[in-house]
Parts: C-alpha cells; structure tokens; sequence
C-alpha cells in the first residue's frame, strides 16, 4: 500500500512540475497598438496618449529591442506606467505576454 501511494505521489508531482509555467521578464518602453512609438497627442506626455489610446480600444504593447509584443492583464498597473521604460514579469501565452507583475525602470 506504501508503494502504490508513494508512485501515486511521484505523479502527481510529476504532472505538477510538468504543467507549471515558466516565468520569464521583458524590459521595454509600455506603450499602446495604435500609436507604438510616434504618439498624436502634440503638447501632451506619452503617458497621457497612451492612456487615451486605452480607453478608445487600443491595447497594451510592450517595445523592446525594436520588437512590439501584446501585452495582458494588471490593467490598473499599467495604465500607472502607461509611456515608461519598465520590466514586466508573465508568461507568454501565443502572441502575447500575460503579466503577473510590473516592476518600474524608470
């Protein structure tokens, strides 16, 4: 009974360690799809064209190394730092980067 226990213990903490997702980080400028890098708000900080862009439908893109990666999740953490340079800790789940935490560069 110990044995057939045990072996059911090893699997199920094999099949753990199997399904966890790997944690990885980005560090790039938090930006939004429809502008990316050129904003159209003249006289107005990044920060608050981003933050435009967001609430008419546009989506969080994270610009690292001249790449553009989707961004999702802890939407009240990044409209905080909507326009800066930051690192971004997720996983990627298709084309884009779930978030699981923010931490600011700039």
């Amino acid at each position: 009974m110990k044995k057939i226990l045990s072996a059911l213990f090893l699997a199920a903490l094999i099949s753990a360690t199997l399904s966890a997702t790997q944690q990885t980080t980005i560090t790039g400028v938090l930006t939004d799809d429809m502008c990316i890098k050129k904003h159209m708000m003249p006289g107005k900080p990044n920060a608050d064209c981003v933050r435009d862009c967001i609430k008419h439908g546009a989506k969080y893109v994270i610009v690292s190394s001249g790449k553009v990666v989707a961004v999702s999740g802890k939407t009240e953490l990044l409209d905080a730092h909507a326009g800066k340079k930051l690192t971004l800790t997720g996983e990627v789940k298709g084309k884009t980067f779930a978030v699981s935490s923010v931490d600011g560069v700039q």
